[in-house]
């Protein structure tokens, strides 16, 4: 083959790809992205550290926050169980509100790290009931809804898997399963 032709081959194929790319680029983004959650109307609220405290305090949670973190898209948020007279429906409840804010609410919320701790007032200490690992567009929004209507019972497999939700055992033990 001959010198000349390779090179321009070669400088052919870089510019077409050049100019393709970037167009393709272009169509991939407007694709509809399957599972996708967007927020609700345009005026999504942009989280920060100079608003979290006031934002995390106008979600309605019974249960009270017990930690909360935010760092570039992720935020992180302990809901604490205090007490005997809670039901899961109102843990899941809680878990949906977190959810609905940080991806319905907001818009910059990439990764929400949400767990339900409970707290042992006689023990000094706490233990880990649930732990969910959500992110943006990761799930379908069905599974919100299914989760705020979940009830008393164990959470299907399906919601476990969407919103990556870890049971431990203590949570079996004395909601699920006493």
């Amino acid at each position: 083959m001959n010198r000349g032709w390779l090179i321009g081959t070669v400088m052919l194929v870089t510019a077409a790809s050049a100019v393709i790319l970037p167009q393709l680029a272009g169509l991939a983004s407007s694709l509809p992205q399957h599972g996708a959650v967007e927020t609700f109307g345009t005026s999504a609220s942009v989280l920060g550290d100079d608003n979290l405290v006031d934002m995390i305090n106008s979600i309605p949670f019974t249960l009270t926050v017990d930690s909360v973190g935010w760092d570039n898209g992720l935020l992180s948020l302990d809901l604490k169980v205090t007490g005997n007279d809670h039901e899961p429906r109102e843990l899941y409840r809680n878990m949906a509100s977190a959810i609905s804010f940080a991806f319905q609410e907001t818009g910059n919320v990439e990764q929400l790290l949400l767990r339900i701790v409970a707290e042992d007032k006689w023990l000094d200490s706490r233990r880990l009931l649930l732990a969910g690992d959500i992110r943006r567009g990761e799930w379908p929004p069905q599974l919100l809804y299914a989760l705020q209507t979940a009830g008393n019972v164990p959470l299907s497999d399906r919601l476990k898997t969407g919103f990556r939700i870890s049971e431990s055992e203590l949570w079996k033990k004395q909601f699920i399963y006493p």
